[in-house]
């Protein structure tokens, strides 16, 4: 537990005073409260989650439940009016921007899953009963409300789907992105 605290940490630019920190680790103390077994503790500790949740809404702007399923390394990049609807499923190492809203939508039932190695965009709104594929990319102020495959990026409102654009998956150094430029050249 203490080094899922410390990736954490590491992943949050901007340490203790990084709102994103602090509602990433009030999730994971509240999904810790949650699973106590013993009844006044379980309603102590999740009364303190409670009071950290609208202090973090109040300072950061950031609503993030415990009742949302997070895989590993959640990225919240900028912290600030970010809601988070807490049936929503999301998958390992996604990044989320400022100004982001994953939830329900009030004419279809259900909430987003978001698969592995997402991005969303600043401004992005996923609503509804949408499926997000590994890879994919939500461009920002996106309005998604209806399926997105694995490795495309949706654009606009409402979100058109972008052919694959033959991206590498990963890091490129600067002399490959400088290779491949003068191979466009020529």
């Amino acid at each position: 537990m203490l080094n899922t605290f410390i990736e954490d940490y590491n992943r949050h630019e901007g340490g203790l005073f990084n709102p994103a920190l602090w509602a990433v680790w009030n999730f994971r103390y509240g999904k810790w409260a949650q699973a106590i077994k013993f009844l006044p503790l379980r309603w102590f500790f999740s009364k303190v989650y409670g009071l950290n949740m609208f202090i973090i809404l109040i300072t950061g702007g950031i609503r993030l439940h415990r009742e949302v399923t997070i895989g590993e390394g959640l990225h919240l990049i900028h912290a600030g009016n970010i809601h988070i609807h807490p049936d929503t499923v999301i998958g390992d190492r996604c990044g989320i921007q400022h100004d982001v809203t994953i939830g329900k939508n009030m004419e279809r039932k259900g909430a987003p899953k978001i698969g592995d190695d997402v991005y969303i965009g600043t401004g992005a709104k996923i609503l509804g009963p949408v499926t997000i594929g590994n890879g994919a990319r939500i461009a920002a102020n996106t309005l998604v409300i209806s399926d997105v495959p694995p490795g495309a990026t949706a654009i606009g409102v409402p979100a058109r789907i972008m052919k694959y654009t033959g991206r590498k998956q990963g890091n490129t150094s600067t002399e490959e992105r400088a290779v491949s430029l003068e191979k466009g050249r020529k």
